[in-house]
């Protein structure tokens, strides 16, 4: 009887060893992943504030004027450009549901602003 139970007890021990031994590995395995995903992690924290101070930099109004003067041909704003919303013509309305281009459409305007 002694023998089974102490054959039992090797047994529990040598069983219990090779599943602490297998926890070991998956535990430092699973510790690695940790600490490549940290130093990803790390790696596009770092991207990202370079992506920042380069908009920063692309952002910059002065930059965008000196750009806009240098490929655009824009002139100033007279004063008789400027409007309000009620002088602007309405947009047109699209009658058809289904989307299709058709020809047939309504205008909303006129003086007393309904379809016409």
């Amino acid at each position: 009887m002694t023998r089974l139970v102490s054959l039992l007890a090797v047994l529990l021990i040598v069983a219990a060893a090779v599943g602490l031994y297998r926890f070991k590995g998956e535990s430092q395995q699973l510790a690695r992943q940790i600490s490549e995903l940290r130093a990803d992690i790390d790696d596009e924290r770092e991207m990202i504030s370079v992506l920042r101070a380069e908009w920063n930099y692309l952002d910059q109004p002065s930059r965008i004027q000196e750009l806009s003067d240098r490929y655009l041909d824009l002139n100033r704003l007279d004063v008789e450009q400027i409007s309000i919303v009620e002088h602007l013509p309405m947009r047109p309305l699209d009658i058809d549901p289904s989307g299709a281009n058709n020809t047939i459409g309504g205008f909303a305007g006129g003086d007393d602003r309904t379809v016409q």
